[in-house]
C-alpha cells in the first residue's frame, strides 16, 4: 500500500470538533479500503474495520439497536475494544444495509466522539434503486478518485520530484532538460494510470506489459457489478458502454444508437446516469456562460470522460516500449489529452463531486468551443487543452473577447509561460501550464 492524498483531508477531518461520521465515495477499486487502513495505522491505537459483504459483519445490522449495545455487540463479533477517540470504526460496502446507513445518525447524535467513517463503491447507484439514504445533516461526505501524478510519483519513491514540483513557482524558470524529464515522467504516469491496484504492481515490476491481466480484471469487475443494480436488460446497455466508453473520450456524444449499438436515445441516457454515479464515467455538459453561475445546457450533447486513463490506453492497446519513443507528444493527443485534464479537474476537488462544463458559442456561420470552464475567485476562467506545444487559440480569444474576462488557461506540453494578450482592444493573462503541473492549477492562478 502507498499513500494518498486523500488521508491529508483524514487528518483535517479527525481534528474538527464538530466532525461527523465520514462517508468516502468513489468509484470501484480506487483504493478507498486502503486510504482508510492506512491512515487508522498512523493516528488511532485501535482500527476495528467491518465489511458488510461479509455475514459475520452484516449480521450486526439486523435491527436498528440502541448505540450501547451496538458498540456491545462489536466489541463481542471483533474482539476489540471501541475507545472514543482513540478508535476508528470503518464500515465497508455500507450499500449493503439500509440498517447500518441509519445507525450512523445515532452514533453521531449519541458518541460523536467516537469516530466513523464508512465507505461503498456502489452507493449512489444502490440509494437510488433500494430508495434509502444517509441521514439528513448527520454525515459529511468526501470523494475518492484514481491515483493523481504526484500520488504516482510518491508510489515511486520519487519525493524528490514532488518536491520540485511543489516548490514551482511562476516566478521560476524550468530548464529544457528539465522539462523533457518531467515531461516523460508524465508520459509514463499517464501509459499506466491511476487505479492503485495497477500502480503497485508496476512500481514492483516496471514491466508494463504484466498489467494487462489487472486492467481486464478491473474492466470485467466493472461490468460484473451492473448485476447488483440491474435488470437483465438494463444490464446489457451498462456493459455495452463500460465496454465501448474508452473509445468515445474527449468527444461529444449522442445517446442515441451510442458506440454503433441499435439502442435508443432514453435507454442510453438511463445507463449513463447510473454509471455517472457509480463515477466510472463522467458527462461533460455545455454551458454559455462567461460568468457566474455557469449553468450547464443539458439538452446540448456532452462530452464524455472515463474513470482512468490507464484504462483508456489499455483498451486503446498503448503497449510496449512507448517510453522509449523520442516523439512522447504523440502519446497525448487531441481528445484523449481532454481526458487527462478532466480527470485531473474532478480529483482537485475532495469535498464535492465537482460539475465541469465546456464553454460553447453558436450563431450563424461561426461556433467556437472551449474545452473546459472552472470556477476560480468568483470567476468563470477559460481552460483549453493543446495536445502538443502549440496551436491555435481561436474559440479561446472569442471567449475573452466576449467576457472581457482578465485570465485564461492553456493546458499544453510546452514549459509554463505567463503572456500578455490583447485581443480586440480586451487584454488578459494566458498562463500556458504544462501536463505534469496539472495537479497544482489553482495554486498557480494569480
Amino acid at each position: 500500500m502507498f499513500s494518498r492524498n486523500i488521508i491529508q483531508y483524514f487528518v483535517q477531518w479527525k481534528d474538527r470538533c464538530d466532525r461527523k461520521p465520514l462517508v468516502v465515495r468513489g468509484a470501484r477499486q480506487v483504493g478507498k479500503t486502503a486510504a482508510v487502513e492506512i491512515f487508522a495505522k498512523k493516528y488511532y491505537e485501535e482500527f476495528i474495520s467491518l465489511n458488510l459483504d461479509k455475514e459475520e459483519h452484516i449480521s450486526l445490522f439486523q435491527h436498528i439497536l440502541p448505540i450501547s449495545e451496538l458498540i456491545q455487540l462489536i466489541q463481542l463479533k471483533t474482539g476489540k475494544k471501541i475507545i472514543p477517540g482513540k478508535t476508528l470504526l470503518f464500515i465497508d460496502e455500507i450499500q449493503n444495509s439500509s440498517v447500518a446507513m441509519m445507525q450512523l445518525r445515532y452514533l453521531y447524535e449519541e458518541m460523536p466522539q467516537l469516530p466513523v467513517i464508512v465507505a461503498g463503491s456502489l452507493l449512489e447507484v444502490k440509494i437510488q434503486k433500494e430508495g434509502f439514504s444517509f441521514p439528513v445533516g448527520r454525515v459529511e461526505y468526501c470523494y475518492m478518485h484514481p491515483v493523481t501524478f504526484d500520488e504516482f510519483l510518491m508510489a515511486n519513491d520519487d519525493a524528490q520530484t514532488v518536491q520540485y514540483l511543489e516548490s514551482f513557482s511562476v516566478e521560476k524558470n524550468i530548464s529544457d532538460e528539465m522539462h523533457e524529464v518531467l515531461l516523460k515522467k508524465y508520459f509514463e504516469y499517464v501509459l499506466i494510470g491511476g487505479m492503485p491496484e495497477v500502480v503497485a504492481k508496476y512500481v514492483h515490476t516496471k514491466n508494463i506489459m504484466d498489467l494487462d491481466v489487472i486492467y481486464e480484471s478491473i474492466l470485467r469487475g466493472f461490468q460484473e457489478d451492473v448485476y447488483k443494480y440491474a435488470t437483465r436488460i438494463k444490464a446489457g446497455y451498462l456493459q455495452h458502454i463500460i465496454e465501448h466508453s474508452p473509445r468515445y473520450v474527449g468527444q461529444i456524444i449522442k445517446y442515441e444508437k451510442f458506440g454503433e449499438s441499435g439502442f435508443r436515445s432514453r435507454e442510453m441516457r438511463e445507463a449513463f446516469d447510473i454509471l455517472e454515479k457509480a463515477m466510472i464515467v463522467r458527462r461533460v455538459y455545455a454551458s454559455s456562460s462567461k460568468t457566474i453561475p455557469i449553468i450547464q445546457n443539458l439538452r446540448k450533447s456532452p462530452k464524455l470522460l472515463f474513470l482512468d486513463s490507464g484504462l483508456v490506453n489499455y483498451y486503446q492497446g498503448l503497449r510496449v516500449n512507448i517510453l522509449e519513443r523520442e516523439d512522447l507528444n504523440n502519446i497525448i493527443k487531441g481528445q484523449f489529452a481532454e481526458q487527462l485534464v478532466g480527470q485531473a479537474l474532478y480529483a482537485l476537488n475532495v469535498t464535492q463531486n465537482s460539475k465541469i462544463s465546456y464553454w460553447y458559442r453558436e450563431k450563424s456561420g461561426a461556433t467556437a468551443e472551449v474545452d473546459y470552464l472552472i470556477f476560480f475567485n468568483n470567476k468563470v476562467i477559460p481552460l483549453e487543452v493543446k495536445a502538443g506545444k502549440v496551436g491555435r487559440l481561436k474559440s479561446l480569444h472569442k471567449f475573452m473577447e466576449e467576457s472581457q474576462g482578465d485570465l485564461a488557461i492553456r493546458i499544453c506540453s510546452n514549459k509554463f509561460i505567463k503572456e500578455s494578450m490583447e485581443v480586440d482592444g480586451n487584454r488578459y493573462i494566458l498562463l500556458s501550464i504544462p501536463f505534469y503541473l496539472l495537479h497544482r492549477v489553482y495554486e498557480l492562478l494569480p
